[in-house]
């Protein structure tokens, strides 16, 4: 970044100004992400129906410009200024445009200057002005007059690639939601779409050649016998990519090989290993049928594919993927076997690499370099490839020290569907923990590279798998608002991100954000647990964690609304009573509701047993069982004794339900919380009471319950449902203090 004199004039004769207005700058500049140079200085000026577009000769793409800047002005503030473009400069009340002939600027770099005569942006490239536009339009207030404060902007982004990630395959979205998201990553000067297009369940591109891949690759059956699915036309593709374009934003597409290729392989069989048949996958995983590397039709059809996708994205990249890519087919297969064998080969590592760089060989030979995640490591790296590293960052350090360049998105900051607060809280997620904060600490250049190796990390980029992203209203809700926090990573300076004051800026956000129509994440309320048992009278607690929101809620079932209770102390209950309780920040935003389920009943009575025996007593019960409560008895196909409350081992069906009973001893007077963490659907109840119901596919929850124990012997039940390969359980408990341990097997006896 480069200093003007005539920003080093400014800041000499305003510095007085800056100080006296420093309180004017906190409630008015709240810029994300936030510009490397910022000056603020006493006064505004006002937006009117009047107010002129001006452009100086040089500037491109003027009619883009305009077009989007009038449109977001009325959508902000009511006015609908004309679209209209003039070259002839006056003395007040325009906006205009002035480029920069200096060849030292930054195609990405602007200048923004706000006075008593109008704005003023500056920038060598179109792109620069269109980012500019985003910080003018970030200092319109959202309630009043149309008054922006008076600054001047000295900008540019520390990394060249700012990346959001959107998963097409798992879940489908219209094009018309494909533009608000690319619209969302506009607002925060993101520059680069990464569209994952294809997938073990489903494929959402037209290719012309190869028909069925939308036909029949494009739709899938779901548990409930439902079809479900949808592809974008080529028509449609062109379209999105134009968008794009005219928001500065590069759509990179993603071509899924050598696995998560099944919907493929459910179109054109011949392209595996085995001769299947294959169905688009309706489970979410990792599966062993992928692209049979032996055959040389593989590539044919592949390279085919790629020719139609390359007429379709100008992008220079184009995302293979190359991940969770199973060996277990191409073992077996003679074909590839014999491709190790012919091509000096090691193993099938070696050989998912040699898949790849003949890819990217063909790509080369187009203008095209690959993107992939980090496994295309594993066997050797493709020569030109670039590596996207999620497993951590490890990868990326290993590629960036063989200089191949770099992008980080490792799973630990940059991936949007897992939680963003505690899980018993928040709607299914896949897994994981990426708060708002926890986005805002990342650092995309790790300190183990020397100077020349850390040039090779382009950049940091949010990723959003959509298993658990039914909708397009739950994709906004995880995604914002931890884009902007991944934007301020990528765009400002490390040396001026502050937590605290990136959170003050955010008050803005989550109002601008909220009359965009973005369904923003808002911290629930916290405090309790969803199910609570009690005897006589229970006082139930909830926590804030900001002064702008405050908890409204209500005890009658209903949802909370504008006029319900404001929560100020804890709430106290005599009587079975669901509690909806839910967030409501200053700007309109809401959490989602969360409802406390409190349930008054008589002490439980212990039993007294003097013959008991070590472990639990358990019965196997066959069957994929949706829900819980689909479970028939009548189909036992195994029973014994098991040591906790866990799955059985050496069960030889793939899908079951298993039922546990017993008794669980309980040593001292006191309030029990237990907590089960469940993939698939449980229960589990103590004598007459539901203590936990996890149900419905892919719970992937923890569930809480709390209840009052006298000492001695209950009799206890869990039912677990078996429905993923990867199913697993885990229950917990503990009492007084949240310091989860699981039973221990000397507690528990039949």
């Amino acid at each position: 970044m480069r200093t003007s004199l005539l920003f080093l004039l400014l800041v000499s004769t305003q510095i007085i100004n800056s100080i006296t207005s420093e309180a004017q700058t906190k409630k008015s500049v709240n810029i994300i992400p936030k510009p490397a140079r910022l000056i603020s200085s006493e006064g505004t000026f006002l937006l009117e129906n009047s107010t002129r577009f001006v452009f100086s000769e040089g500037v491109e793409n003027k009619k883009v410009l305009v077009g989007y800047l009038s449109d977001q002005i009325y959508e902000l503030a009511g006015l609908r200024i004309s679209k209209k473009i003039s070259n002839k400069l006056s003395s007040a009340n325009v906006i205009s445009f002035k480029p920069v002939q200096d060849k030292n600027w930054g195609n990405e770099e602007y200048e923004l200057a706000i006075d008593n005569k109008g704005v003023l942006i500056k920038a060598k490239s179109a792109r620069g002005f269109f980012y500019g536009i985003q910080s003018f339009l970030q200092l319109i207030p959202l309630q009043g007059a149309p008054e922006v404060p008076f600054v001047k902007i000295l900008d540019e982004p520390r990394y060249q690639y700012r990346g959001m990630h959107l998963d097409v395959c798992r879940h489908f979205f219209s094009v018309g939601f494909i533009k608000k998201y690319i619209d969302l990553m506009a607002m925060y000067k993101m520059n680069t779409f990464h569209w994952h297009l294809t997938e073990d369940q489903g494929w959402r591109i037209e290719i012309k050649k190869y028909p069925k891949l939308t036909e029949v690759g494009a739709w899938r059956t779901e548990k409930d016998g439902s079809r479900y699915g949808g592809f974008y036309t080529q028509e449609q593709i062109k379209e999105v990519v134009a968008y794009a374009a005219d928001r500065f934003i590069t759509v990179i597409p993603e071509i899924e090989l050598p696995g998560h290729s099944v919907a493929a392989l459910a179109a054109y069989p011949e392209l595996a290993c085995n001769e299947g048949p294959f169905e688009v996958e309706n489970e979410w995983g990792v599966f062993d049928d992928v692209y049979c590397a032996g055959k040389e039709s593989t590539f044919e059809f592949l390279q085919n594919v790629m020719l139609e996708v390359i007429e379709l994205f100008p992008s220079k990249y184009i995302h293979i993927g190359g991940d969770e890519c199973p060996k277990a087919s191409w073992k077996k297969c003679p074909l590839c076997q014999k491709r190790i064998k012919e091509e000096g080969l090691k193993d099938e590592h070696e050989l998912q690499s040699y898949f790849i760089q003949r890819m990217e060989k063909f790509l080369l030979t187009k203008n095209r370099k690959i993107i992939g995640w980090d496994e295309i490591l594993e066997g050797g790296l493709a020569p030109e490839a670039t590596v996207m590293s999620w497993r951590g960052i490890k990868g990326g350090i290993e590629a960036a020290k063989q200089h191949h360049d770099v992008i980080m998105t490792p799973g630990t900051h940059c991936y949007f569907d897992h939680y963003q607060d505690v899980d018993y809280i928040e709607p299914t997620a896949i897994g994981g923990f990426s708060s708002l904060e926890k986005v805002y600490s990342f650092e995309p250049t790790p300190a183990e590279l020397s100077e020349m190796e850390a040039k090779h990390i382009l950049g940091a980029q949010g990723n959003v798998w959509t298993e658990y992203m039914h909708t397009s209203d739950r994709v906004e809700y995880m995604v914002a608002p931890r884009i902007c926090a991944l934007a301020e990573v990528v765009w400002s300076r490390k040396s001026q991100r502050n937590w605290n004051d990136f959170k003050s800026r955010m008050n803005h956000h989550y109002a601008l954000l909220h009359k965009k129509s973005i369904n923003v994440f808002v911290r629930a309320p916290h405090g309790g647990v969803n199910k609570n048992f009690f005897f006589n009278r229970m006082s139930l607690p909830l926590e804030i964690d900001s002064e702008h929101t405050i908890i409204r809620y209500t005890l009658d079932g209903s949802d909370p609304d504008n006029y319900s209770a404001v929560y100020k102390e804890a709430i106290e209950l005599n009587s079975t009573t669901t509690v909806k309780a839910q967030s409501f920040h200053e700007s309109g935003a809401k959490s989602k509701i969360r409802s406390i389920e409190c349930i008054k009943i008589e002490p439980l009575q212990s039993e007294t047993r003097t013959e008991l025996n070590e472990d639990l007593k358990y019965k196997v019960l066959k069957g994929k069982f949706a829900s819980i409560h689909d479970v028939i008895e009548d189909e036992v196909v195994n029973c014994g004794i098991v040591e906790g409350l866990k799955f059985p081992e050496n069960i030889e069906a793939e899908f079951y339900a298993v039922e546990i009973t017993g008794y669980l001893k309980i040593d001292e007077n006191a309030t029990y919380t237990f907590f089960n963490y469940s993939i698939d659907p449980a229960l589990f109840s103590i004598g007459e009471h539901l203590v936990i119901e996890s149900d419905g596919l892919n719970s992937r929850h923890q569930r809480r319950g709390r209840i009052y124990l006298k000492q001695g012997l209950y009799p206890i039940r869990m039912l677990l449902l078996k429905n993923t390969p990867y199913a697993n359980q885990k229950l917990t408990w503990c009492s007084k203090f949240f310091d989860q341990t699981i039973i221990p097997s000397s507690h528990l006896s039949h």
